[in-house]
C-alpha cells in the first residue's frame, strides 16, 4: 500500500510541528490513520562534522535551546567564515553528499519505524530543508538549492503527494522563538524556500494568521471538507 506523503516546511517558529500535529488529528477523526515525522532529530555524519566546523572556524556558543545564541555576532563571523571556506569545491563537494546522504538515512529509519497501518505520513521538514541548509553554508542565494533539485541524490527521496510552505517574515519569527541566531538567518533563508516551492509545486500558507485559520488553509490545500 503506497502512503500519502504530506510535507510542511518553513523558517522556524511558522507552525510546522503544531500544524502537523494538529492535521494528523484531524486527519484521525476521518479514519485517517496519519503519522507525524519530525526530520530534525537524527544526525548520522553531519553532527560531527558540524563540531569539529565550529571548533575549527571558531563557532559561537550555543545556549540550551529556548536561550538563543550568546553572542549573534560571532555567528555572523562563523558563518563569513563558513561561506570562505565552502569555495573549495571539494570541500563543497563533500558536504553536498554528506548532508543528502545524511537526510536521506534518517528519512529511511524514521519511516522503516512506522506501523503498517500508517497511510499518510506527515513530514515536519524534508529534504528541502536539508538543500537550504546547503545553500545558506555555500552563500548561494538559491542557486544551489535549484542545483540540488535537479541533481541525483534529489531523485532518490519520493516525491511528496502535497508540499506546504508556512510562509512567515523574519521579524514575525523572530517574536516567537528565541534561539535563532540573527534576523540574517531567516532572510538569507526565506527566499530559498520560495524558490524551492515554485520549483516543486508547493503550496503557500499564511503562517501570520491564528492557528486555526492556518489549519484551515491547510485543510483545504490537502483538499476535503474543512468542517
Amino acid at each position: 500500500m503506497k502512503r500519502k506523503i504530506i510535507v510542511l516546511m518553513g523558517l522556524d517558529g511558522s507552525g510546522k510541528t503544531l500544524q502537523a500535529n494538529m492535521l494528523a488529528e484531524w486527519l484521525a477523526a476521518r479514519g485517517e490513520k496519519a503519522e507525524v515525522v519530525w526530520m530534525r532529530g537524527e544526525s548520522y555524519m553531519t553532527a560531527p562534522l558540524i563540531r569539529i566546523g565550529k571548533a575549527v572556524l571558531g563557532g559561537p556558543r550555543e545556549e540550551k535551546r529556548g536561550e538563543g545564541i550568546a553572542d549573534p555576532d560571532s555567528y555572523r563571523k562563523y558563518t563569513r567564515s563558513k561561506q570562505s571556506m565552502f569555495r573549495n569545491p571539494l570541500l563543497r563537494s563533500i558536504w553536498r553528499s554528506t548532508t543528502l546522504i545524511d537526510h536521506y538515512i534518517s528519512f529511511r529509519r524514521a519511516v522503516g519505524r512506522l506501523k503498517r497501518d500508517v497511510t499518510t505520513v506527515i513530514l515536519d521538514r524534508y529534504v528541502y530543508d536539508s538543500m537550504i541548509d546547503i545553500d545558506s553554508a555555500f552563500g548561494s542565494e538559491g542557486r544551489e538549492a535549484l542545483r540540488l533539485l535537479g541533481s541525483v541524490f534529489f531523485r532518490l527521496f519520493p516525491r511528496p503527494d502535497k508540499v506546504l510552505l508556512l510562509d512567515l517574515p523574519p521579524e514575525e519569527s523572530m517574536k516567537r522563538k528565541d534561539d535563532i541566531p540573527s534576523i540574517e538567518y531567516l532572510e538569507s533563508r526565506r527566499p530559498v524556500y520560495h524558490i524551492i516551492a515554485e520549483h516543486v509545486g508547493a503550496s503557500t500558507v499564511d503562517a501570520t494568521k491564528s492557528k486555526e485559520d492556518v489549519q484551515t488553509d491547510i485543510r483545504r490545500e490537502i483538499g476535503g471538507a474543512t468542517g
